[in-house]
């Protein structure tokens, strides 16, 4: 019977410290991440006389400790009175295996806008693409911080919120 339960005990405690590595391993990037910009570069509404960047872009992921994950895009650009706007969501699951990401997506929306060109409006869903990329962590110029992911396409670095 203690053979037993020294045995039960060991098993509990492997298991336990499996289950914690490895939600150790993704804790660092639980949370939500975001980068950013706004042009220099004003433009101004000539019948209204407001003025607003004529360029911006904000891109974020949120990680959660169950293993989902959303990203969310955003760019937008003015130029000749006409704003166009590109967005991007995307969910889905995450799973982390030492400096390595694996973003597998379930749903990957897209929607564009023109205010000049209502008519090429359009939303679309498109087929969810695994990603798979390398996690550092780095300092910005005020020791922020921030989660850098890289793969083939290059490197973005997010801020946490």
């Amino acid at each position: 019977m203690k053979k037993l339960l020294f045995q039960s005990l060991l098993f509990v405690l492997a298991v336990s410290i499996q289950v914690s590595s490895i939600f150790a391993q993704s804790s660092e990037i639980v949370g939500s991440w975001k980068n950013g910009s706004v042009g220099t570069i004003q433009y101004q509404n000539s019948a209204t006389g407001a003025t607003k960047p004529g360029r911006g872009s904000v891109f974020s992921y949120k990680f959660l400790a169950n293993g989902n994950y959303e990203f969310a895009g955003y760019m937008e650009t003015t130029m000749y009175n006409c704003t166009t706007s590109l967005f991007n969501e995307i969910k889905g699951k995450y799973a982390v295996e030492g400096s390595t990401i694996t973003l597998n997506p379930a749903r990957d929306f897209w929607k564009s806008t023109n205010s000049c060109f209502a008519s090429g409006n359009k939303e679309q869903l498109k087929t969810p693409q695994k990603s798979v990329y390398e996690i550092e962590f780095k300092k910005d110029d005020y020791e922020n911080r921030l989660l850098c992911l890289t793969n083939e396409k290059g490197e973005s670095c997010f801020k946490r919120e």
